[in-house]
């Protein structure tokens, strides 16, 4: 079964982001996706309004999409439900095939983003 966790240990999300060979950010939460293994991990931080996404990666060997994109999901419901309006992916911080399938769009400057109040309005309409 899968869980997606919120990393309340900085040793262990400091352990999880060089398994997936993210670069690991003290300042920042972290999810975990498991279920069984180890899946991946999405770390993020709140700066200013904005979440920013630092890292949304598998583990090695795994490529889970479906997990990952209900990890992302908890990360957007978490940054919303603390007040803030606008998530983005910072640059290199997940693989080009979950951004296709992650609902965030490209601004002007080519980064991901996403209005997280017109998403939570209506998930099954938001338009990138």
């Amino acid at each position: 079964m899968l869980t997606v966790l919120p990393i309340q240990d900085k040793n262990i999300q400091e352990e999880l982001c060089k398994i997936c060979g993210a670069e690991f950010d003290t300042n920042s939460f972290a999810y975990r996706a498991d279920d069984g293994v180890f899946l991946g991990i999405c770390q993020f931080r709140f700066v200013s309004e904005v979440g920013e996404i630092s890292a949304l990666k598998y583990a090695p060997d795994t490529k889970d999409d479906e997990a990952m994109i209900i990890m992302l999901r908890a990360t957007m419901n978490f940054m919303h439900r603390c007040g803030l309006k606008k998530s983005v992916f910072l640059a290199d911080s997940a693989p080009q095939s979950l951004l296709d399938i992650s609902s965030y769009g490209k601004d002007e400057d080519g980064n991901y983003e996403i209005d997280l109040d017109k998403f939570y309005i209506s998930p099954c309409h938001y338009n990138k």
